[in-house]
């Protein structure tokens, strides 16, 4: 194989696995919840997530693109999904400091609660519940 011939296929290579990167920091991710506030109805679970900026000056590049409320006779099973596109996909790259900014979410429940468990939609794990 020619040595012109290597360099444009390592190059091809390269270019190819930062197009992934970018795209793969770019989707939209399920957020892990590890704690809700109940409504006093009981049927409103309130999640905070994280972003970058705070509600007053909101970035277009995040925001929560779906939610997810499964409800059987005995668990509830909820979720918030996130896209945030403005993320260096490069970790040298971009703010040294990281700052979170806090968003509620609210997700609404058919029934109420009752006793039944939460659980997140990412691995199933049991969510706290606090009652507001």
């Amino acid at each position: 194989m020619s040595s012109a011939l290597i360099a444009t296929s390592s190059k091809a290579l390269v270019v190819a696995t930062a197009l992934l990167t970018m795209t793969a920091c770019s989707q939209a991710q399920w957020q892990q919840i590890q704690v809700a506030t109940l409504s006093p109805d009981e049927r409103t679970l309130t999640v905070e997530v994280s972003f970058g900026t705070p509600e007053t000056r909101p970035r277009e590049c995040e925001r929560v693109t779906d939610t997810e409320v499964r409800e059987s006779p005995s668990q509830v099973i909820i979720g918030v999904q996130v896209h945030d596109t403005c993320s260096s996909p490069w970790p040298w790259e971009g703010d040294t400091l990281s700052v979170a900014y806090v968003r509620r979410v609210p997700l609404q429940l058919h029934e109420p609660l009752a006793g039944r468990t939460v659980l997140n939609n990412t691995g199933h794990d049991l969510v706290a519940i606090n009652r507001s």
